[in-house]
């Protein structure tokens, strides 16, 4: 996940490099089952490189209206998702919470597992996002 333009660049970066890879016409192997499988991987890692890419600039492009997270752990990616469609930056963040830019770094690179939940709650009232829980009780 893309969390910050510098991400971003090196991202576009990268995509970049694969292209250039995938558009020479010099064989990368002599052998052609190997040529073959390094050409699917170079594939694979564009394709990935693109969507996590195309999720970026969407969350940029457009504010959502509501954000899910799954389980309790995907709360973390939630908010750093709200930043960016806050349009916000980790030093704005920081700023509105009264707490170095380093805090908020830290905090979204372990996508805040270990960040007590009053803190959480802190994160999502400086993004102004209103936060309903809701259990789901599995069969059986």
């Amino acid at each position: 996940m893309i969390t910050n333009q510098r991400q971003q660049q090196f991202t576009q970066h990268q995509a970049e490099r694969f292209r250039g890879m995938l558009a020479s016409a010099q064989a990368p192997h002599p052998h052609p089952k190997v040529a073959q499988a390094m050409r699917a991987g170079w594939e694979d890692q564009l394709s990935a490189l693109e969507a996590e890419l195309a999720d970026y600039d969407a969350l940029q492009r457009t504010e959502p209206t509501t954000l899910e997270a799954d389980s309790i752990v995907g709360i973390g990616e939630a908010l750093i998702k709200a930043r960016i469609a806050r349009r916000l930056t980790h030093r704005e963040l920081a700023e509105r919470m009264q707490l170095a830019e380093q805090q908020v770094q830290r905090w979204e690179a372990t996508r805040y597992r270990g960040v007590a939940a009053e803190r959480l709650q802190q994160v999502a009232d400086a993004l102004r996002l209103r936060v309903r829980e809701v259990f789901t009780f599995e069969p059986g």
